[in-house]
């Protein structure tokens, strides 16, 4: 049995070894990518240092061109927003970025149905590489399952299903936008298709899922309370109209009572019913995303230099 015990002890003291060793090299790969997913969120989490944030899903890091925010504010931007997110994430991203410093203006692009299904915080695993070097996003990322903390002392789970995310940016550059974008991910296609005169009818209301609305609420007095200038902002989506979801309905009552201005384009048929300003039905093209930028920066540029507030409906 001494013998057993033993060769089982080797075994687990060389996998130890391997997990550590394979772990410094992910590490590395991680820490210098040339662009991509992981230098964004690594950028996001522990270097960014600028004026204004945006942070969002998809609709975030494709529908806001960072230099054009820069041009008209005259403030530096940098776009943290990542595909396939939601709250989870965007609360991780804000504590990595307010354990550093307080950015002067803050953009939260929340879809029209953000605060209607439960929070999901397996999709907030992709900060999992981050979880030693950040801790103030640990008890995020210890929600998305009940042994996390205990699963994260591995390197090799911590990376994954993202060796492909990894490793791309070494081989094909530029699929997740340039460094030089600043975040943005710019997309050039055109859509085609017609609506045909007709908008999808007003979806059906879903009720509110509290542990997202306290997730959103979190997020907002955290900035409010460090001083920064908030602005919520709903996109676009082709060929659909959403202007009284309860998202949106409690995006109005959080503007209300908190005095930050809202924006919701969910409903604005400049944007809706035009296929060329989309690149598919939930996603601004580069025109799209210019057009609706300099826009949205039009109506809150009063707000970054004066003690206003508006809510555009």
């Amino acid at each position: 049995m001494r013998k057993l015990y033993t060769k089982i002890l080797i075994i687990l003291v060389l996998l130890a070894a391997f997990d550590v060793a394979a772990g410094l090299v992910l590490d590395w790969l991680r820490d210098h990518s040339p662009d991509g997913r992981y230098y964004k969120t690594k950028y996001s989490l522990e270097n960014c240092q600028e004026d204004v944030v945006v942070i969002g899903s998809s609709r975030g890091e494709i529908n806001y061109v960072t230099q054009i925010i820069e041009d008209s504010l005259g403030m530096s931007c940098w776009n943290a927003s990542r595909g396939g997110q939601g709250t989870p994430y965007f609360r991780a991203i804000q504590e990595g970025i307010l354990a550093r410093y307080t950015p002067k203006v803050v953009i939260l692009n929340i879809d029209d149905n953000d605060l209607e299904t439960r929070p999901n915080y397996e999709h907030a695993g992709v900060l999992r590489p981050f979880y030693q070097n950040c801790p103030p996003i640990r008890p995020i990322i210890n929600n998305t399952s009940t042994f996390e903390w205990a699963l994260m002392k591995s390197r090799l789970y911590a990376y994954n299903s993202s060796f492909y995310y990894l490793i791309r940016p070494y081989f094909v550059q530029g699929l997740d936008g340039k460094a030089s974008d600043k975040g943005w991910k710019p997309r050039l296609e055109k859509m085609t298709a017609e609506i045909g005169g007709q908008l999808e009818p007003e979806p059906e209301k879903v009720d509110l899922n509290k542990e997202s609305v306290a997730l959103f609420d979190t997020l907002v007095q955290k900035f409010k309370t460090r001083g920064c200038k908030v602005f919520l902002v709903v996109s676009p989506n082709y060929g659909r109209t959403v202007s009284a979801s309860s998202a949106i309905e409690y995006l109005r009552k959080t503007s209300a009572e908190n005095n930050i201005p809202l924006f919701v384009y969910s409903n604005d048929t400049s944007f809706i019913t035009k296929p060329e300003l989309f690149v598919d039905p939930d996603h601004l093209n580069v025109e799209g995303a210019q057009t609706f930028t300099r826009q949205l920066v039009g109506q809150i540029k009063p707000f970054t230099f004066a003690n206003q507030h508006l809510s555009k409906e």
